[in-house]
């Protein structure tokens, strides 16, 4: 077992898309890359779903994931740094790696002993990694690995003083030095007048003859560096050898044991990072729901009260989850293609962003924030928002022409495409107008999409070549609103009221004639 998830590399959607369903923020972990843990594989997805209720449902375990992902990043943030180390930093570095893989272990195993059996874990990938641990853990080898490091570490971390022998010359100038021993405890200082204060005349370990002088004090500094660098040197060469003198078998066998748990590292990072996700979900109160995933070749997506994970998150900290809207959604053969229209503000762009991001969810293996839904993955997800920073000599519109063209590169029939105000920086009519001829080439690879606009002729344009045969597969959704105006953020399925809602919101604020001039 080297790794929890296969993995493979599957550009669903690039960084660009992720950052405009704000899934980067929500998905964010710095050590891993969420694309790698794309798939399309049912089976994979259906797996991975099991594992994260494990994380989500099994008592203690996310705790300890915590602790053990945060003891091998420890671990492995040095092994990257070796090279920038020296010597003794390294020779230091070999024991206490071995002390943080014995915590990591004891630790598991530690739990797993104590996890009653109706507690255990329902996915194979959790049970054959306790099993290792619980075999390392038992193991004679590991029992004289722990025994051996343990002493060599009391012996490298306990250094609290070093005894220093010259070899003087016939005029008594020091000629030679090395360390006579390394010792657990401090030197005492050897003046009589601190004896007599202390009212202490037996001998308290190791004791000098002469008063201790502060040697950064008493020396030059170059006499100083010349000093700390031949003490320096010795100590080095005790852990180095310390370390060195390790039996082969135990190098080995520590190399193989701790890799295993390294090689777990992104992935253990993934499913806390989904885990985290998940019970603040949970928290909230609003329903998750294991996705029902449906082959590729079917294009399925069906949803039943389907929110927007982010926002539920920020309204449920703020106390104001019972206000969310959720949302029901289905693209069949009468609706592959919709156009959604709706005043601004009225809950467009975060419908948009519900139904991209159950496509996201849903093809990392997580659950998805709705009361149901049936989902086959795609090969890519587009979207197209409003981006209101241009590249430099190119307007807004050839801006927005230009990533349409990109799409239009890689679409195919199990693409999910979203726009949301597309063309609203230019001439409504001309907007609409080229709107009208992507939709139509869209439809023409079989892809599915919902547009977003506020271009209400754009439905009405539609609507007149359905009926005469050249726009199957469209249909459209309305952001709603009620009598006095008032948004309810549900959408409906059906013809758009074809008119627009500006009036309406004029009248809110008093825009007339006859008001205005009172």
């Amino acid at each position: 077992m080297n790794t929890f998830f296969e993995k493979k590399y599957l550009p669903i959607c690039d960084v660009e898309v992720l950052r405009s369903l704000g899934a980067d923020d929500l998905l964010y972990n710095s050590k891993i890359n969420i694309a790698d843990y794309f798939s399309d594989d049912i089976d994979v997805l259906k797996r991975r779903s099991i594992v994260f209720g494990d994380a989500l449902n099994v008592r203690g375990l996310y705790e300890l994931l915590v602790s053990i992902s945060q003891k091998l990043s420890a671990i492995s943030d040095v092994l990257r740094s070796e090279t920038e180390i020296g010597d003794r930093e390294r020779s230091i570095f070999s024991a206490k790696q071995l002390e943080l893989y014995f915590e990591i272990i004891d630790e598991a195993e530690s739990y797993y002993t104590s996890l009653p059996k109706a507690e255990h874990f329902a996915s194979e990938e959790f049970s054959q990694l306790f099993d290792r641990i619980h075999g390392i853990a038992t193991s004679r080898e590991y029992h004289d690995l722990k025994q051996g490091t343990r002493k060599l570490i009391e012996k490298i971390t306990h250094i609290k003083s070093i005894s220093v022998g010259f070899n003087f010359d016939a005029k008594l100038s020091p000629v030679e030095m090395g360390i006579i021993s390394v010792n657990d405890q401090y030197i005492e200082s050897g003046k009589l007048v601190d004896k007599i204060l202390r009212m202490d005349f037996a001998p308290n370990g190791l004791q000098a003859i002469e008063p201790i002088i502060a040697v950064d004090k008493s020396l030059k500094h170059d006499e100083f560096e010349l000093l700390q660098d031949s003490i320096l040197r010795s100590v080095d060469k005790i852990f180095v050898r310390a370390v060195k003198n390790w039996p082969r078998e135990f190098t080995k066998y520590i190399a193989e044991n701790l890799a295993f748990l390294l090689d777990l590292l992104p992935d253990l990072q993934f499913i806390l990072v989904v885990t985290k996700i998940h019970k603040k979900l949970v928290e909230s109160g609003v329903p998750l729901c294991i996705p029902k995933y449906h082959a590729k070749a079917e294009r399925i997506f069906r949803a039943k009260q389907l929110y927007n994970p982010a926002l539920a998150i920020r309204m449920s900290e703020a106390g104001t989850i019972n206000s969310i809207v959720s949302n029901d959604i289905e693209f069949d053969e009468k609706g592959q293609i919709y156009i959604l229209t709706g005043p601004n503000n009225g809950g467009k762009t975060v419908f948009l962003v519900s139904v991209g991001m159950a496509q996201i969810l849903a093809q990392l293996g997580m659950l998805i924030p709705a009361k149901s839904i049936d989902i086959s993955p795609v090969d890519r997800i587009y979207v197209h928002f409003p981006k209101y920073s241009t590249k430099e000599n190119m307007g807004r519109l050839e801006e927005e022409c230009a990533r349409i063209k990109e799409i239009f590169a890689t679409i195919n029939t199990h693409s999910l495409c979203l726009f949301d105000e597309t063309f609203s920086s230019t001439d409504s009519e001309e907007g609409c107008g080229l709107a009208f001829e992507i939709l139509r080439a869209i439809r023409s690879y079989g892809a599915h999409a919902i547009f977003g606009t506020h271009f209400h002729q754009l439905g009405r344009r539609i609507d007149e070549a359905k009926s005469d045969g050249e726009c199957d597969g469209f249909d459209f959704l309305n952001a709603g609103i009620e009598e006095g105006k008032r948004r309810t953020y549900k959408i409906t399925r059906g013809k758009p009221e074809g008119k627009s809602y500006a009036a309406g919101i004029a009248a809110k604020y008093g825009l007339s004639f006859e008001t205005l001039v009172k």
